[in-house]
């Protein structure tokens, strides 16, 4: 037997939206990406969404909106992956990274207090690492306190919920990921930054559009041409004028449409992921930490971990052998410390839980392919191993 760590959940519903797409006489971005943004901002219940290119493109579009300063401190995590990282970088902000909290496996709260007693921190990017919330009662409380700007990472947990509301509701920006192995899919690429902030959307709408004058409402359809707006007092199409030095990340209309459909069955995609989350930390031996979630969360469960309680060196890589051997597969926790990877080393510090995960932690997949044969299956080989 095979089990993926992720696969893809498809039908003709979505080959349908494709196609209709590819008989168009427009396969950019356009009609469907506006249709996916409305359908989306509604979900989470934000006034505005925009879909990208990516999860990644996301962060740094919503970091950028926020119009930072040249050096202000931008916390995050030294654990997990590097796209929470890399726009601080990127931007020419400085990172203040703090460790993850064992229980959890998402970031450590109690570190991000002592930080912001201590540093003058401009904003924050929160990854809801798994699909599962972060404690945004504690969390929202020290946004208000210190008046700190917040950027959900929500790219792992579309559809995760805390105390009834949608994650990415909770901050200033909320950024997605409709890669393969998320949620949903967007027939291979695309992400989506939402907001109830008209400025931030209308900043990002430029950025991702080539740095095109952004107006709202969003005009989509057949452009025609005009010269009634100016650019140094020459008239000229508005349509070309630009306000800020953008990027090309749209999302186009192909993905748009598959995402579309995605989007409709999420509800069903949640439900079994969490059914596989359940049953396989139903019958977890106790060598390995059970999660803690947070009260009132609910998650939408991205990959379930399998981390020792008790370090001993290689337990880990001899666990993702056994597991491989048997045709399960295995990811490790992300980057772990990223601090540890050539790119970062500068930013190297005391995040103990970071070099634990990177050196005895794994997960798999709960992706909805995965059935009870499947989920009997990983629970009878992960019994199997003794070390």
């Amino acid at each position: 037997m095979k089990v993926g760590f992720a696969g893809i959940k498809q039908g003709w519903r979505e080959y349908w939206a494709v196609y209709k797409v590819l008989k168009s006489k427009w396969h950019g971005s356009g009609f469907e990406a506006g249709k996916l943004e409305k359908e989306l901002s509604e979900y989470i219940g934000t006034k505005y969404a925009l879909t990208v290119n990516s999860g990644s493109s996301g962060l740094l579009l919503a970091l950028t909106a926020l119009e930072l300063p040249k050096e202000s401190e931008v916390l995050t995590s030294a654990c997990g992956f590097p796209a929470t990282l890399a726009p601080i970088i990127h931007l020419g902000l400085k990172p203040i990274l703090v460790d993850y909290d064992l229980a959890t496996h998402n970031i450590d709260i109690d570190q991000v207090e002592r930080v912001l007693k201590d540093n003058n921190i401009k904003a924050m990017i929160i990854a809801h690492t798994m699909g599962i919330p972060v404690d945004l009662k504690r969390l929202m409380r020290l946004v208000e306190a210190y008046h700190i700007k917040l950027i959900e990472d929500c790219c792992e947990a579309l559809g995760a919920k805390f105390d009834g509301q949608a994650i990415g509701s909770f901050g200033d920006l909320g950024v997605f990921s409709f890669y393969p192995s998320h949620q949903i899919n967007g027939a291979g690429m695309g992400g989506a930054v939402v907001t109830n902030n008209k400025n931030y959307a209308l900043q990002m709408r430029s950025l991702r559009n080539w740095g095109k004058i952004a107006r709202e409402p969003y005009f989509i359809g057949d452009h025609k041409t005009d010269f009634k707006s100016k650019v140094d007092n020459l008239p000229y199409d508005e349509q070309y004028i630009y306000q800020t030095i953008g990027y090309n990340m749209l999302m186009p209309d192909i993905n748009c449409a598959y995402a579309r459909v995605q989007l409709s069955r999420l509800p069903d995609f949640i439900k079994r992921r969490r059914e596989n989350w359940l049953y396989l930390n139903s019958y977890l031996p106790d060598k390995f930490i059970t999660l803690q979630i947070p009260p009132r969360a609910e998650p939408s469960y991205f990959g379930f971990t399998l981390t020792f309680k008790d370090a001993q060196p290689l337990l880990r890589d001899r666990l993702s052998a056994h597991l491989e051997k048997n045709g399960i597969r295995t990811r490790p926790f992300f980057a772990g410390n990223i601090t540890k990877h050539p790119p970062y080393q500068n930013l190297a510090g005391y995040y103990p839980v970071a070099d634990y995960l990177m050196q005895n932690s794994l997960f798999v997949g709960v992706w909805p392919g995965i059935g009870r044969k499947e989920r009997e299956f990983m629970v009878k080989k992960i019994k199997e191993f003794n070390g």
